[in-house]
């Protein structure tokens, strides 16, 4: 017997508020994830183990589990983009359109659409071996990034700024690539920013522009704050999501959400990606509450093939400051507790979230996963923003025994083995 169901695709916090919506409006889900213990798996109706990369394997799946998909979506997941754009297709369900979820993905096929569309962006050369990055570095450098074209959360990157660092680099790479292929970028510089977008019938909405707090080195381009306002003048946002709105057209984007991030040197804004999903940092509910645009609401709306345009129009809001803040472990290790203790009674606190569960591993900030969780608050002003982050960092009931970062890496990898087994 089959009963209908929106499918996620992912478990994470990440896709939790969106599991959480549809279940507000009485619609029935089912997370599908290739690990066990995630955050979200109990927030669904159906939890289905399975590696969701797998089209014919995960239809399989649904079909054991009795679920008959109404409607294909994810959240905050680079990685289910592809994957969800032929799942729809197969079904017959609405969905982003198969080229522009490669394009949205694929970091050397992106990087020659804006080329080709006269999109500013960074010079860019592919790669699959050391030799092919050091000719890649010879002219673009003398400082390059390096990262896997299929990559996602700043996972496998490199910010190379001497010749002799590429073989290094390439082997971090190709270690974090699906598909061995890589990609080897002139580093631009300047602060960087994420846009929050949705194109709706071909027309591009933007949401919001918020300034991407990055955390120092040796971390390379992995976000700790999204923050609103920006800090910029109207016309450099305008001038912003102007290169958002060209990568999107260029991608192929025309009835799916946007989460890009742009970096703004001497010569103007300069798309780094435009990827078709949410983001998965909370900027969707951020959004919400200081621009008073409902994103989770028009991605499950398009989802469900319905019309999306209603929650696109901004409302008024309390306090349009805020910040999407994560919480960053003084040191990688062993997660004894995690919680929100006395956090969400602040003022201005609107929600706390944890990546990682007691008994869990937080490995070293070499990606996003080095995360421990997020806190979402809002003011009236920056000052008194920064104030209520503050409060709120300090009444977290958050205890980590600390590891040395090498032996975190190794532990953590085991951790997410396990859990791909369903033995965690």
């Amino acid at each position: 017997m089959t009963a209908p169901a929106l499918v996620v695709l992912g478990a994470g916090l990440s896709q939790r508020p969106l599991i959480g919506l549809a279940r507000a409006h009485g619609i029935a889900t089912c997370a599908v994830d290739g690990r066990t213990d995630r955050p979200a798996a109990d927030a669904a109706d159906v939890f289905v183990h399975h590696d969701f990369s797998d089209l014919d394997g995960t239809r399989a799946a649904l079909a054991a589990a009795g679920v008959q998909a109404v409607g294909v979506t994810s959240m905050g997941s680079e990685q289910a983009v592809v994957p969800g754009a032929r799942l729809a297709a197969a079904l017959g369900l609405p969905g982003l359109p198969i080229d522009a979820a490669l394009a949205a993905t694929d970091k050397v096929r992106q990087r020659g659409l804006y080329h080709r569309h006269g999109v500013p962006s960074a010079g860019f050369a592919p790669a699959r071996t050391v030799d092919d990055a050091l000719a890649a570095y010879d002219a673009l450098g003398p400082r390059v990034i390096v990262k896997p074209t299929d990559g996602a959360a700043q996972r496998g990157v490199s910010d190379v700024r001497e010749r002799a660092a590429i073989p290094a680099a390439v082997e971090h790479a190709v270690r974090h690539s699906r598909s061995g292929d890589l990609i080897v970028e002139e580093h631009l510089d300047g602060p960087e920013y994420t846009v929050n977008a949705f194109v709706l019938d071909g027309v591009f909405h933007a949401v919001s522009v918020t300034l991407r707090d990055l955390a120092p080195e040796p971390a390379v381009g992995i976000c700790v704050a999204h923050r609103h306002p920006c800090g910029r003048p109207a016309a450099d946002v305008e001038a912003i999501v102007d290169v958002v709105r060209g990568a999107a057209a260029a991608i192929g984007i025309d009835d799916a959400p946007v989460y890009a991030q742009v970096r703004v040197t001497a010569d103007g804004p300069h798309m780094i990606e435009c990827g078709a999903r949410l983001g998965g940092g909370s900027d969707a509910q951020l959004a919400r509450l200081v621009v008073g645009v409902d994103l989770l609401e028009a991605v499950l709306d398009a989802a469900l093939g319905r019309p999306a345009g209603e929650h696109l129009r901004p409302q008024a809001v309390a306090e349009p400051f805020g910040h999407a803040c994560f919480v960053i472990p003084d040191a990688p290790g062993r997660v004894i507790r995690a919680g929100a203790g006395e956090a969400p009674g602040l003022p201005g606190v609107h929600d706390v979230g944890f990546y990682h569960q007691p008994g869990q591993i937080v490995p070293p900030l070499t990606s996003a996963s080095g995360r421990l969780g997020v806190l979402l608050i809002t003011a009236a002003s920056d000052a008194e923003l920064d104030a209520r982050t503050a409060a709120a960092r300090a009444a977290l009931d958050v205890m980590i025994e600390p590891m040395e970062p090498a032996a975190a890496a190794v532990a953590w990898a085991e951790q997410v083995r396990r859990e791909r087994e369903g033995a965690a």
